[in-house]
């Protein structure tokens, strides 16, 4: 239906002022509402086709944490960047890249693409939530398995809370069952103060902080490794998809 025509039709035939004054709130309304309602739908999927270093398709993903190392993309892979073996803080460089526009309670969630799993190195793969980048500061939360299963496997809650270094850790499970193997799904949901963490569908972990309100989602990945046998083994491990989806609206 043509609304403009209908709303000119509807005022030429003699109603009143104000008729006519409910009818332009209404429809101002309404528009307002369904504007809302695509900011709150807000959704992005891939699966990582082409090659990019830095990971970007078309400016959708960014970080801007000069502390901290990118994702890259290739072969239908997004995997990290890291050596692997640098200690103290620069330890914890992890590899991310997060996405824009999303409202504060959202879900995302990964295929992981582990083609080496190396239970002598730390190989994660991590969804991100509300999370903020700037060059010496970013925050969010970081929601991570191992890529390996057996009993040294862990699924981890952990709040980032600034600078190189600093965080927090929320919620801690391990065993095989909080392992990945190759082509497990890794999500994770912020809704309110509550963050949950799934594999293939089935919760693993949950916890509530009130620390963060905003921000969006995206992934991270980390590498760390005895010696130097971590370098060149970036690409064994990473995500082969990926989706995130706006929940409801702001809080």
């Amino acid at each position: 239906m043509n609304t403009t025509r209908w709303f000119r039709k509807f005022v030429g035939s003699g109603q009143s002022r104000a008729a006519v004054a409910s009818l332009r709130a209404c429809v101002a309304w309404t528009a307002l509402a369904l504007l809302s309602t695509a900011g709150f739908a807000q959704t992005y999927t891939t699966t990582f086709k082409g090659t990019e270093d830095p990971l970007s398709e078309g400016g959708r993903w960014s970080n801007q944490g000069l502390d901290w190392t990118n994702i890259r993309k290739s072969g239908g892979v997004a995997y990290g960047t890291q050596t692997g073996t640098e200690g103290g803080d620069r330890q914890y460089r992890d590899s991310y890249a997060i996405l824009s526009g999303f409202p504060p309670d959202q879900e995302a969630w990964g295929k992981a693409h582990i083609a080496h799993p190396n239970s002598k190195c730390f190989q994660e793969v991590e969804i991100l939530l509300r999370f903020t980048s700037s060059p010496h500061r970013t925050t969010g939360y970081e929601c991570f398995a191992r890529c390996v299963a057996d009993g040294s496997s862990y699924v981890n809650i952990v709040r980032w809370d600034g600078p190189l270094g600093k965080f927090t850790y929320l919620a801690r499970m391990g065993g095989a069952d909080c392992g990945l193997k190759h082509g497990d799904e890794l999500k994770a949901s912020i809704i309110g103060n509550v963050i949950t963490v799934y594999i293939n569908g089935a919760k693993k972990a949950q916890v509530r902080d009130d620390t963060f309100k905003t921000g969006n989602p995206g992934i991270g990945i980390f590498l760390a490794c005895g010696g130097r046998e971590g370098i060149g083994t970036n690409t064994d491990f990473g995500f082969a998809s990926f989706a995130a989806r706006g929940i409801g609206g702001t809080r």
